[in-house]
This record gives structure tokens, C-alpha cells and sequence, in this order.
């Protein structure tokens, strides 16, 4: 009995070939004289050929759409994988996204019209002494007119944001929060009363498992809001008219100390406001959603590994990737000495890399010492974790300056104040009550008292 020996290449000719083995006989004497086999690997290796040059024109066209989003975004290096930092380029990007030049912000339309912040400065301070800075002077009165019942001059934003992207570099909770850029005064930010899971999620969204045609029972969401009211950050300075009329290195003095200035008193409100007059800090008593876990057994000092487990098992897991450690500087000794304890042993819990510096992390999560922390070593808030990204500001986004010659006239001294509107608030209402009945969680967790 005879049978075609065919050498398919297509999924059509195979199903030819396939169906001419019409009786056992014929697969029987295919099988037996390899012929069989011979048209399988032909068509397997057709399909291989095939996959392959799809694969490559597959690749060729994923890196053309790859470059091109690159150009579309400033970069011009075609190299995949040189862009290794991309990640944390956009992570750097979403920090400051509301911070950096905004093109909504109020100052916004003063952008370009100075050369640089010392020309700002000069019209200023001189623009109506000066003949020559006079119209940018009234340029600047015009925009300064859209800021209500301030006073001063309206700072152009390019100048605002590169002011507040310095003091990213060394602020605590600011490039780690929810900046809410704020149009008034006065915003209601949406929130969602996440204070249990039992029975419901999120807030009041519950789901069910039905049949199909079941009709779906009736459930209302329990969602809140938050009141945003920005609060008056003012910064004061006198300073020498000697400096002042030197506007090189009266520019590099405004530089360093006013966003250090700016960092130091957003973050102490930010982290322990009290919410009078001031935003409410993250760490305050007032937060609802503060936890503040027991101390160990007779633990009348310190801080222990024991008291840092407990606090992190009371950390919700959403935040167990972006929560940190805010600690008293003076804690850096029990925290540096701190042990596992293994047995009648221990074992060091913090280890020093190449160089020999501490690694600044517990538990996997970035240890910030800092004097901004609410109490020292051995009170509660002298060590805290908590996840900022659980913490709303409101930014106004508007800056004003306005300089006085005449207060300090007899000592030839210039007086500055500047100005800003901002608040912040946590966006917890209460810790949550997870469904299994556990204990409760929260993103702002302390420990008690122990001395």
C-alpha cells in the first residue's frame, strides 16, 4: 500500500497530508517507512522558521515604539539599556509633579520675564527707584494683583517651584505626600471612611456573590472628605543692605536659606501640627488614625526589636513598601545596638556596609533621624513609622515677597518677608478593623511611653 510522501510546510498542506491516511492500513505503512515522521519535522520546522521571523519583526517594531516614546519625552539615547534609572526618574517626577513648575499656578504667567531671581529681586526691592526695571516692575504689580489680600509681590513660578524643588532634597514628609494643588483658600478633598472590613471594603462598597439573575442587594458607600484650609507660612529676614545691594551673593544667600527655612516648618507641622492655625500633623494626638502600640512587658526604657515588630505588624500591608521610620536623633544608640535576640544569645539587627556606615533601614524601610520627631528617646513619638502617602497637602501654590527699607532704617538694614499658603491633614479618619477580626491598622503607628 502506498502513501504520498509529503513534505508539508503549511497548516493547509499539512491537512492535505493529514487526509489522505483515510484507513488504518495507510498509518500503519506511513509509520513503518518514516515517512510520517519526516512530513512532522518538515512542518515543525517550516513553523519554527515562521515564529522566528515574526519574533525578530515583533522586536524590531517594539524597540522603534520604545525609541519613539523616548524622543516624545527628551530622550534622545536610543539605548534600551542604558535607561535603567527610568524608574526612579519617574518616581522623582511624581514627587515633585505638583511642585515643579506648574503651568496652572497663579505666578505662572510671570515665568520668562526675569532672567534669573536676582533681577527679580533688584525690581523688587529698586523696580520704582530704577527707571530702567520700572516696567517690569508694573508687570509684576499686575500679576501681584490676582494674589487676594496678601500684599507684596506675586513670585513668578518658576522661581516658586525651583524655591520648594530644593527643599524636596531635604524634606521629610513634602515628596512624600499627596500634594493637593488648591484653587481657594478652601477644599474639600474626597476621602473613604476605611475603618473596617468586616462585612464591607473601602469604605462602604460591599460586594456579593450572586446567581445569575439575582438581583443585587441594596448597599450605600459611607464615603467622607477632608477639609483642606490653607494656613499663612510667613518668613521673615533682616538683612544688611550691604548684601542686598551685592545681588550675586545676596541671590545665593536666599537660595540656601529660604527653602531650608521653607523644609524645616512645613515638615514640623506636617509631622506634629497641631491643627490651630497650622496643619494637622501626621503624628499628632488629633490623628484619629493614630495607633500608639504597648511596650514590652516591664520595659521602663528605650527601644527594642520586640517594639519594632509590633509596631510594623500594626502597619497596613498597603504601606508596608512606602512607610518610614521617623526617629529622635537621640535614639541612634539603642537603634545602632539594637539585637535579635536568638536564644540565650542575640544578633545585630542593624550592620555596617563597605564603608563602614549604619545601614539606615529596620525591617526594610528607611530610617530618617531627625529632630522634627515628636518627643526623645524613651517618650512616645520618639521613634514612629508611618506611611506619608497616607497624608494630604493642600498647596495653594502661590509665593509673595514684599521688602521694607524702613523698619530697620537706622541700622541700614533691609527687612524681607515672603509668604505661603498651605495645610495638611492624614486621609485616615480611623484605624482599620481588618475582616479576620485582627488586630487594628493604620499608615501612623507609635509606641507608648517607657520611662
Amino acid at each position: 500500500m502506498t502513501v504520498t510522501t509529503a513534505t508539508p510546510t503549511t497548516p493547509k498542506e499539512f491537512e492535505e497530508y493529514l487526509a489522505q491516511f483515510d484507513t488504518f492500513e495507510k498509518w500503519r505503512a506511513a509509520a513503518e517507512n518514516g515517512s510520517f515522521r519526516a512530513a512532522v519535522d518538515s512542518y515543525r520546522s517550516s513553523e519554527n522558521k515562521t515564529m522566528d521571523t515574526l519574533k525578530a519583526e515583533l522586536t524590531e517594531q517594539i524597540e522603534a515604539s520604545v525609541l519613539e516614546m523616548f524622543k516624545k519625552n527628551g530622550v534622545e539615547d536610543g539605548s534600551v539599556s542604558n535607561r535603567l534609572d527610568l524608574v526612579d526618574k519617574a518616581r522623582a517626577s511624581h514627587q515633585s509633579s505638583l511642585v515643579l513648575n506648574n503651568p496652572r499656578a497663579v505666578g505662572a504667567g510671570l515665568n520668562g520675564v526675569f532672567s534669573d531671581v536676582a533681577e527679580f529681586m533688584a525690581v523688587a526691592v529698586h523696580g520704582a527707584k530704577n527707571k530702567d526695571l520700572l516696567a517690569k516692575l508694573e508687570t509684576l504689580q499686575n500679576y501681584s494683583e490676582k494674589v487676594p489680600s496678601e500684599g507684596g509681590l506675586l513670585v513668578p513660578e518658576e522661581f516658586r517651584s525651583d524655591i520648594l524643588s530644593i527643599s524636596l532634597e531635604k524634606s521629610v514628609v513634602r515628596p512624600r505626600a499627596m500634594v493637593v494643588p488648591m484653587a481657594t483658600g478652601k477644599l474639600r478633598f474626597p476621602a473613604t471612611d476605611f475603618s473596617t472590613e468586616v462585612g464591607e471594603v473601602y469604605g462602604g462598597i460591599q460586594f456579593f456573590w450572586v446567581d445569575e439573575g439575582e438581583e443585587i442587594p441594596d448597599t450605600s458607600a459611607s464615603f467622607a472628605s477632608v477639609a483642606l484650609n490653607a494656613h499663612k507660612l510667613a518668613g521673615l529676614a533682616t538683612v544688611p543692605n550691604e548684601l542686598v545691594r551685592d545681588w550675586g551673593g545676596f541671590t545665593a544667600w536666599i537660595k540656601k536659606t529660604l527653602p531650608a527655612g521653607i523644609t524645616d516648618f512645613e515638615d514640623r507641622a506636617f509631622i506634629k501640627g497641631n491643627g490651630v492655625a497650622k496643619p494637622l500633623g501626621a503624628l499628632h494626638a488629633d490623628n484619629p488614625a493614630l495607633i500608639t502600640v504597648s511596650k514590652e512587658s516591664g520595659q521602663t526604657s528605650g527601644f527594642t526589636w520586640i517594639n519594632a515588630v509590633t509596631m510594623y505588624s500594626r502597619l497596613l500591608p498597603e504601606s508596608m513598601d512606602t512607610a518610614v521610620w521617623v526617629a529622635t536623633p537621640d535614639a541612634f544608640v539603642e537603634l545602632a545596638t539594637m539585637a535579635l535576640p536568638v536564644g540565650t544569645g542575640g544578633s545585630a539587627v542593624w550592620m555596617p556596609d563597605a564603608h563602614g556606615r549604619p545601614q539606615l533601614t529596620l525591617l526594610g524601610l528607611p530610617v530618617i533621624m531627625s529632630r522634627k520627631a515628636p518627643a526623645t528617646l524613651g517618650t512616645k513619638g520618639d521613634v514612629s513609622l508611618v506611611d506619608f502617602s497616607q497624608y494630604a497637602i493642600g498647596d495653594t501654590q502661590v509665593m509673595t515677597l514684599e521688602s521694607s527699607e524702613h523698619a530697620k532704617f537706622s541700622s541700614d538694614k533691609t527687612q524681607f518677608r515672603i509668604l505661603e499658603r498651605v495645610d495638611g491633614t492624614p486621609t485616615m479618619l480611623s484605624p482599620l478593623t481588618p475582616e479576620n477580626g485582627g488586630p487594628t491598622l493604620s499608615a501612623y503607628i507609635q509606641l507608648e511611653t517607657r520611662s
